[in-house]
């Protein structure tokens, strides 16, 4: 699915290459989730619980984002070998979202000033979509309305605050084991008919990567962390610029907004929220749609089905023909509904916590012995 373009001319089946870009990145993302405690304890990124928001039952390794830049490298060096060299797109959005990658690794590290994040954010954005005409949004085109808007002045400023929005939002989102790389793989999918071939072949080996990582992320083998979050929302969100740009109408601007509608709706409600009681837009909380989902459920995985069913929904316009704004409306009165029934009917008993034996490489005499027992929810 990933490849709509079989027989362009590039030279190699797309068979063969999708084949060899799944298990690239499958194979990498797989070392690193075997090896994910001793990688995670190296390089200083163990997620500690804490006993409020952290509710885990040992220190996790904060390494998906390692799997998915090693995936990104594969990626680009397929890329690059198909078409005789990169992309000017491809190169930034690479760049990008290594940058972004670096910056979520400090920061699960050391926690890093979110107003710092900020504006290395605007910048990156910024400059990538400045220097590259083909990843800035310069006109709205509303097809299924029959009219569009150019931006004008507006076109750098509109991009950047749309990929500020996926980056935060997704970030923000990723408070349940499978949650952020459910809606990862989801957007692959809906995204996967638009994208520009140079593009789409270095996305095969995140797809494979996302697979395996997600299956690790709920057994609590890893988490994603800041840089998974940040390099994948970066990574995905220009990808789908660039689709929406080549494109030239062909894919409506309504249909764009609502492949990542909920997670950052749910991030402008809970911002606002914040705001009005006076804690700070940037202050931590459980005032999420997934925590509420959770807390209603009972259980981290019945919450994420529920969450990602309508993030899903965007798949009735690319498949179906549904028209955008009715899909969006869709989602909208979805994500309403859900939070309404969340907050407001009775919580369902919480169900006991599952413990999954995970062997983990203990180094001592080159013997290898089981790790403590780590229990399978994230929060």
């Amino acid at each position: 699915m990933l490849l709509n373009w079989a027989g362009s001319g590039v030279g190699i089946g797309a068979v063969d290459v999708t084949t060899l870009g799944m298990a690239a990145g499958s194979c990498l993302a797989l070392v690193t989730a075997i090896w994910a405690r001793p990688i995670g304890m190296a390089l200083g990124v163990m997620d500690k619980p804490d006993g409020a928001r952290k509710l885990h039952a040992a220190p996790t390794p904060l390494v998906g984002g390692i799997g998915l830049a090693l995936a990104l490298a594969a990626g680009v060096a397929l890329s690059a070998a198909i078409f005789d060299g990169l992309t000017p797109a491809v190169s930034a959005i690479a760049t990008l979202s290594a940058v972004f990658f670096l910056l979520g690794f400090a920061d699960d590290r050391k926690h890093i000033n979110p107003w710092l994040r900020l504006v290395v954010g605007i910048l990156g954005a910024g400059i990538a979509a400045i220097a590259v005409p083909g990843l800035r949004v310069s006109e709205l085109w509303f097809t299924d309305l029959g009219y569009g808007m150019m931006l004008g002045f507006g076109t750098v400023p509109f991009t950047v605050f749309c990929v500020l929005c996926l980056k935060h939002g997704a970030n923000l989102a990723d408070g349940l084991n499978g949650l952020l790389l459910g809606m990862g793989v989801i957007w692959l999918m809906l995204l996967a008919p638009w994208m520009t071939p140079a593009t789409s072949v270095m996305l095969i080996p995140i797809a494979g990567a996302l697979t395996v990582l997600l299956i690790a992320n709920l057994n609590g083998r890893l988490f994603t962390g800041d840089s998974g979050a940040y390099m994948m929302s970066s990574l995905i969100g220009f990808a789908a610029i660039e689709a929406y740009v080549s494109q030239r109408g062909a894919m409506p601007a309504l249909y764009l907004g609502s492949v990542f509608l909920i997670p950052v709706l749910d991030m402008g409600r809970v911002m606002a929220v914040r705001i009005r009681r006076g804690t700070g837009a940037f202050t931590p909380g459980r005032d999420h749609l997934h925590h509420y989902l959770k807390d209603w459920t009972g259980s981290s995985n019945r919450a994420v089905a529920i969450y990602l069913l309508p993030c899903a929904v965007p798949a009735l316009h690319a498949y179906l023909g549904l028209p955008t704004l009715a899909v969006m409306l869709l989602q909208i009165g979805a994500y309403a509904g859900l939070l309404w029934l969340a907050r407001n009917m009775p919580a369902a008993a919480p169900a006991a916590p599952v413990r999954i034996e995970q062997p983990q490489q203990v180094y001592g005499g080159g013997s290898f012995k089981r790790a403590p027992k780590p229990l399978r929810n994230r929060e």
